[in-house]
């Protein structure tokens, strides 16, 4: 019987990819949303006969977003479920350019993967679930560059810090709810992932700082960072409301 189910966006590659598979197990369910599919991780849960489906969707196209969520959510049987978590982990660091010379495609692309997405995610999350007894959790995955300005990552840098200002509104609107969503921001750090390959490679004042990074070892592996969110949403999961 599935105990837990998870939604993982992003989950074809890098802290998404890592997430699954250590999620992989015959009482979890885990769902992996992204726009391609990672063959290898279908392989790994046919092998460990654990419940694991890909769902494919471009989270840049909002107007899809709701409806997706819906149909997966209501493919479930809410009854035979103790936790359901959303993890809202698809991001692009891109464009990385000074603002005036990124395009408005590139601008609202990033915006709305960045940002729109999860908050959409997070309201029909909220919406969908609104009468399970299952314990529901919200996990948003942040960045240390929605603290920190940098140049030529204008538009990341200030999705970042909109998501995280968006966490802590909802987190206060589910206080008074008699079964709460428990929202969580997570600042995985520096990782060994294709974003950050991304960085390295760009032109811009920052990316030797990236290199450095890198090459002195600094980089977390995507599976380690993955545990350790794991941890932390038990841990905060646990831990009744004030």
């Amino acid at each position: 019987m599935t105990k837990h189910v998870y939604i993982i966006t992003g989950a074809s590659s890098g802290l998404g990819a890592a997430l699954s598979r250590e999620l992989l197990s015959q009482e979890t369910q885990v769902l992996g949303i992204s726009r391609t599919v990672d063959k290898e991780i279908q392989q790994l849960a046919q092998e460990l006969n654990a419940n694991y489906a890909f769902i494919a969707a471009d989270l840049t196209q909002v107007e899809r977003i709701e409806a997706t969520l819906q149909e997966i959510i209501e493919s479930m049987d809410s009854s035979k479920v103790e936790t359901i978590t959303l993890i809202n982990n698809a991001a692009t660091v891109t464009p990385i350019k000074p603002i005036e010379a990124c395009s408005s495609d590139e601008i609202v692309s990033s915006i709305q993967l960045n940002l729109t997405a999860p908050i959409l995610l997070t309201s029909c999350f909220i919406k969908e679930t609104a009468n399970w007894s299952a314990k529901r959790s919200i996990v948003n995955i942040s960045s240390g560059s929605g603290q920190y300005p940098a140049s030529s990552m204008s538009v990341y840098c200030s999705s970042k810090a909109a998501l995280n200002m968006f966490t802590k509104c909802v987190a206060m609107e589910q206080k008074e709810e008699p079964n709460p969503v428990h929202m969580l921001t997570i600042d995985p750090g520096m990782m060994n992932t294709g974003m950050q390959q991304i960085a390295r490679e760009s032109d811009f004042e920052l990316s030797s700082f990236f290199r450095k990074q890198s090459e002195e070892g600094h980089l977390a592996e995507p599976e380690t960072v993955a545990r350790n969110i794991l941890l932390e949403l038990n841990q905060h999961r646990d831990v009744t409301p004030a």
